[in-house]
């Protein structure tokens, strides 16, 4: 089942489990207030009896548990955007906590200053944190934590996961990374726009960003070159150049794992060392070559992005030219519109690996700040 389709089984657990528990909470606080206004007197069994959940509503409610811990493991197994389900719970809980104060809180409030005025020792027989239903105390409990990690990961850190190995060797497939999301301005929720600038990308900066040939998802690369940088690469021969200077690299060794050989260099920005892989033997060539000879300068708010791992990364040396193929485009009248990043696409800068997970049980060998 794809995300999407479990996360409507989620949102329809969750509606049907809160019309239940507000219709037969209300229904219990009237019918106890009712009596209580004809004159009968007030039980501890009856007080008790009003805020405890019936059977259904606890299995829809264990149900619905159950279905959001499959869905956040399917998010990190998958890579998903994070953020989603962190509104979902986010809206849910304020809305659950909202219905309460209109709906149902004063008449509980004023069935429970009578329970204390009728019944000796009510407050010290009885529990509070049961004189409401689960759903309502545990959204009250839980909305304004959510609220601040929203805010939290919206305007300084968020958690990712790395899905691929096209960052190979700097990170690997199943580390988990922290992403500074301050450190190129103050962006809106949502739409990522930068309302407050703090600095820009330069070269070497790893971020995490929206690929312009696929803004649902989050891709991570290294920047190689700013606005204004004259962009040339020779796929032959596997060189990088910007401003017309050959990007140096130092050969290390020769290395493998099961998925290919590599050779392992330490590539040379003028902001930053770091490794890389090539693979052993020649380039093969791709149909999404579009990078002319000549270069193409990195127009005004773009990047210019590629992979650590030179050889196996889907990053801006072909975005465009799959462009090209799918709009069927070989004249270029959207001028190079895939070729970069834009910096409203831009999430933020990574900065350190805090976890690997794969397998079980995670473990922390891989923990560091990344180059």
């Amino acid at each position: 089942m794809s995300l999407y389709g479990l996360s409507a089984i989620v949102l329809t657990l969750a509606a049907v489990l809160s019309v239940m528990v507000f219709v037969s909470y209300r229904k219990r606080l009237a019918e106890v207030e009712a009596a209580s206004e004809a004159g009968t007197d007030l039980t501890l069994e009856q007080i008790e009896q009003v805020f405890s959940s019936t059977m259904v509503e606890r299995t829809v409610g264990y149900v619905l548990i159950a279905a959001i811990a499959y869905l956040i493991f399917q998010t990190i197994q998958q890579g998903f955007d994070f953020a989603l389900l962190m509104i979902g719970a986010t809206l849910y809980t304020g809305l659950i906590f909202l219905a309460d104060r209109l709906i149902t809180r004063k008449q509980r409030e004023k069935l429970l200053k009578k329970a204390g005025r009728d019944l000796p020792n009510f407050e010290e027989q009885t529990d509070k944190a049961a004189l409401e239903p689960g759903l309502i105390e545990n959204s009250r409990a839980f909305f304004p934590i959510l609220v601040f990690v929203f805010l939290l990961r919206s305007f300084l850190v968020e958690p990712f996961q790395i899905p691929s190995g096209s960052m190979k060797p700097t990170l690997e497939i199943h580390d988990f990374i922290l992403v500074n999301r301050f450190a190129y301005g103050v962006r809106m929720p949502i739409t990522n726009k930068v309302i407050v600038p703090v600095a820009d990308p330069v070269q070497g900066d790893v971020i995490v960003f929206k690929p312009p040939h696929d803004p649902d998802k989050n891709f991570i690369k290294r920047v190689i070159a700013v606005p204004g940088d004259l962009v040339q690469y020779d796929y032959a021969r596997k060189i990088l150049r910007v401003n017309g200077e050959v990007v140096n690299k130092a050969f290390i060794e020769k290395t493998s794992d099961d998925v290919a050989s590599y050779n392992l260099y330490n590539e040379i920005l003028p902001e930053r060392e770091h490794l890389i892989y090539t693979n052993q033997g020649r380039a093969l060539r791709s149909p999404y070559e579009w990078l002319p000879v000549s270069g193409v300068v990195v127009p005004e708010g773009k990047y210019f992005v590629m992979g650590d791992n030179r050889d196996n990364s889907q990053d801006a040396r072909y975005w465009e030219g799959i462009r090209r193929v799918v709009e069927n485009d070989p004249n270029n009248t959207g001028n190079n519109a895939w070729g970069f990043v834009d910096e409203n696409a831009i999430l933020g800068k990574a900065f350190v690996v805090w976890m690997h997970w794969e397998g079980f049980y995670p473990t922390f060998g891989r923990a560091g700040s990344i180059q």
